[in-house]
């Protein structure tokens, strides 16, 4: 266990000599050497931890801290209970490794050799791992022989995740445990609704294919392999799922539950980040990104940071069943940002009176939209449903790689309508900035350069300000910091032997070294991700061009 040095003393736990060496978890207790430390384990390790459990009848089991907590602080790390493609039916594209779910596009890909489901290849880590395909390939190759119609339909990725969950009975009784504690909201999920009749499905499938061959194989060994196995036991792991699990959507298409995770109470503004070490057979890490004080609750986020509050809500209400109410929801401007915001269109003889629309009482369900100049009112569905006519638009768009005349006229269409920090408009403008500057045979100006400065000032504020701890949006922002590097090297480049300009560029040179420092802290946890990894090392690239530069013009 690493110990913390500090100038505070204090008496050594197990043989009380004075001592400065903290633990580095707790940093409460001190010890006089790494051996005493380790001894005192076993008994410290229950209380060393910053965070318990705690409940109440409105939010059911959270966690809140036990002492105050700096941004960057570790609260814990755990492994998985279940890992495994996402339960939900994939019909075309690409599909996951049996092994290790990474996506694949190729239907002749190579197959395991023991059930023939596809895999990435022959040494997949995965294919070898108990509790991933190791053990569900027993059970795989037990389906009773049938036409290969179609791949989608014989391949039904969708449930395999419920087989490594059952098999938990079996594997680890005391993860089996810890998860089947966990919310599933199985009242709302009863026989009338959608979500019931598609579990229904795939528990036909499980039955027909998998589960009654492994019942007849059971008999004939004399053994059980999953003990308990019924229609409302799927139903309650379905539903767990739904509800708690944490899912991966970059190279992997996987859907991963963890126990301890799956306990942190939902904020739109959250003062945790996580981060998923594919590595380290995807252990998660929970760290602050806010200060936190004793006794606050350590919160995460369920949903999409950068949707509006409507959008939000909708979400979670469909997904995780209960209606936030957080600070950020409850403000009609969301945090200053409007960034749901829409100008009114209303006024004198049809004609915009300049004001902006914003929901009167955001967590007033069935609510109205009030102008604050004109103080004309909207149904809040109205306005939803133009809101979600205007984002199909961009949806549409951004599911091709758009050029940069395309985003510019749908950005000149959205800002009629809406508010120049609306999400919608967020979206499209973080991708135009990206493609500022980099078209070919186009002589670009420093005014050109200039404006792609300030629009990424513009967002990178609106990013600062909607997720102020960095605990969802550092990609986002690390992005935005890259193309302001870019943009001020460029300015830089082309103003520096203007001696009328020798006080700007002196300046340009410090704002550059700044962007190059918080883009290295902002991406400090993301290293180990794929896109992370591949910023930061753009980052780098950049630092050092800059200081090449620096070196080769110097004054």
């Amino acid at each position: 266990m690493p110990i913390e040095n500090k100038e505070e003393s204090g008496f050594c736990e197990i043989c009380k000599a004075p001592s400065k060496r903290k633990c580095s978890a707790c940093k409460l207790i001190f010890y006089c050497s790494t051996e005493h430390h380790q001894e005192h384990w076993k008994e410290h390790k229950t209380t060393c931890r910053p965070f318990e459990e705690a409940y109440s009848k409105e939010l059911g089991r959270y966690l809140k801290a036990t002492r105050d907590l700096s941004p960057g602080e570790i609260i814990f790390s755990e492994t998985p209970l279940v890992f495994g493609p996402k339960p939900h039916h994939i019909e075309e594209g690409p599909f996951p490794c049996v092994g290790c779910c990474r996506l694949l596009s190729d239907q002749m890909c190579e197959r395991c050799p023991g059930c023939l489901w596809p895999i990435c290849n022959l040494n997949c880590e995965g294919l070898k791992v108990a509790n991933y395909h190791g053990f569900e390939c027993n059970i795989l190759r037990l389906r009773p022989p049938s036409e290969i119609k179609s791949f989608y339909n014989f391949y039904r990725f969708d449930v395999l995740i419920i087989l490594r969950a059952l098999y938990l009975q079996q594997a680890n009784p005391k993860k089996w445990d810890i998860m089947m504690k966990l919310e599933d909201h199985i009242e709302c999920r009863g026989p009338h609704t959608e979500i019931f009749k598609a579990v229904q499905e795939k528990i036909q499938i499980l039955e027909d294919n998998y589960l009654k061959p492994l019942k007849d194989y059971e008999k004939e060994i004399g053994q059980l392999i999953i003990p308990k196995v019924s229609p409302d036991i799927i139903h309650r792991i379905y539903g767990i799922l739904d509800v708690n699990a944490t899912e991966l959507t970059e190279d992997i298409d996987a859907m991963i539950l963890y126990g301890t995770s799956s306990i942190l109470e939902h904020s739109c503004v959250p003062n945790v980040m996580q981060l998923i070490d594919e590595k380290e057979n995807f252990k998660i890490t929970i760290r602050a990104a806010l200060p936190i004080e004793k006794d606050d609750h350590i919160s995460s986020i369920y949903t999409h940071i950068l949707w509006g509050t409507a959008a939000r809500r909708d979400h979670l209400l469909q997904t995780k069943y209960f209606k936030c109410k957080c600070r950020r929801c409850q403000d009609s401007t969301e945090l200053g940002t409007y960034i749901s915001g829409l100008k009114c269109i209303g006024g004198i003889e049809g004609s915009p009176c300049g004001g902006l629309q914003l929901p009167v009482n955001p967590t007033l369900e069935e609510g109205a939209w009030e102008c604050g100049k004109c103080k004309i009112r909207l149904p809040e569905k109205d306005i939803l449903k133009f809101v979600s006519h205007l984002g199909d638009e961009v949806d549409k768009l951004m599911s091709k790689i758009p050029h940069l005349r395309e985003l510019e006229d749908i950005l000149s269409k959205l800002l009629y309508f809406l508010h120049p920090n609306h999400y919608l408009v967020y979206n499209i403008k973080h991708s135009l900035v990206q493609l500022l500057g980099t078209e070919e045979n186009v002589e670009y100006t420093v005014d050109d350069w200039i404006k792609k400065l300030n629009l990424c000032e513009e967002l990178i504020n609106i990013t600062k300000t909607i997720d102020p701890g960095n605990a969802r949006l550092s990609l986002y922002l690390g992005v935005l910091l890259n193309e302001l590097f870019i943009a001020q090297f460029k300015i830089l480049s082309r103003t520096w032997n203007n001696p009328t300009q020798n006080l700007y560029t002196e300046q340009l040179k410090s704002d550059i070294l700044r962007t190059i420092e918080e883009n290295k802290k902002t991406l400090a946890y993301e290293q180990k991700t794929v896109s992370g990894s591949k910023l930061y090392e753009v980052v780098i690239r950049n630092e050092q061009t800059f200081k090449n530069w620096s070196e080769g013009n110097a004054k």
